[in-house]
């Protein structure tokens, strides 16, 4: 059966391409997308088959639909759809969009999934949040896990309003990450190291301390304790991020971004 993506920019090409990485064959996935360059890029480079609009699907032999759209495109195209079969599995990645919303656009389909990833799903090293209506089996659930486990971890939350935490801390997290790295590299070169060699010390540390944490049997304190010597230089490093209240920054902007996944999808919701 048919796995067909409305949408085909960047996070869709990355599921696209896990899939055909992990066996999915390319003449089983369809994508829909009105962009030329896309859709050029799509047919040369996978040998996708892109379509120009969603009335050349045909809905009764595609088992996966994913909107892979921006969440304020979503209402009209889930509208613009016939009644869906019973049995076809919906997956939306748009942010902020209740399956709740979805289902009414879609005519009173529940057999949706709601997922989030990262962007770090464009290298395979993505985490995705899902969250499933009830209308959805178990069959259809690890449908679902099994096409974002293409692009890299994945998490369940029971309750739909989890997936906005989700969003502020790893759909939005990549991007906290690189602000951080981006000024520890500022502030290396204007400690007089060169660009080159700045970027490099950033980096391979980020890299670095990301595996030792991921590997290591030692939670997150017990490692930032090993690295912090009695009087050395972490912890004098540490103890001006302390005064300065760093971490209760960090807290009011990740509370920031969960309150703006929640007004958007309340918005989406009335329309």
């Amino acid at each position: 059966m048919t796995i067909a993506f409305i949408g085909g920019g960047n996070m869709a090409r990355a599921l696209i391409e896990g899939l055909i990485r992990h066996g999915q064959a390319v003449e089983d996935i369809q994508v829909i997308d009105i962009n030329p360059a896309v859709a050029q890029a799509l047919e040369q480079e996978l040998s996708l088959t892109v379509l120009q609009s969603c009335d050349q699907l045909n809905l009764e032999q595609i088992s996966t639909l994913v909107f892979a759209v921006k969440p304020q495109q979503l209402p009209s195209l889930a509208k613009g759809l016939g009644r869906l079969p019973k049995q076809l599995r919906v997956i939306s990645i748009a942010a902020g969009v209740t399956t709740h919303a979805l289902s009414q656009w879609l005519k009173g389909h529940n057999n949706i999934v709601r997922a989030m990833p990262n962007t770090p799903a464009l290298i395979g090293e993505g985490i995705s949040g899902l969250y499933a209506t009830s209308g959805v089996n178990q069959e259809d659930k690890l449908g679902a896990q099994s096409l974002l486990s293409a692009v890299g971890s994945v998490i369940w939350v029971d309750h739909e309003t989890d997936l906005d935490a989700v969003t502020a801390v790893s759909g939005s997290g990549p991007a906290y990450f690189f602000w951080m790295m981006e000024e520890m590299q500022n502030i290396a070169q204007s400690l007089g190291l060169p660009q080159e060699i700045a970027q490099k010390l950033v980096l391979q540390t980020a890299l670095g301390a990301t595996k030792l944490a991921s590997q290591s049997p030692d939670t997150l304190p017990v490692l930032r304790e090993k690295v912090t010597s009695k009087g050395g230089t972490t912890e004098a490093a540490l103890t001006i991020l302390n005064q300065e209240h760093v971490a209760e920054l960090l807290e009011k902007a990740i509370l920031a971004a969960r309150q703006k996944a929640e007004e958007l999808g309340r918005t989406l919701s009335q329309q």
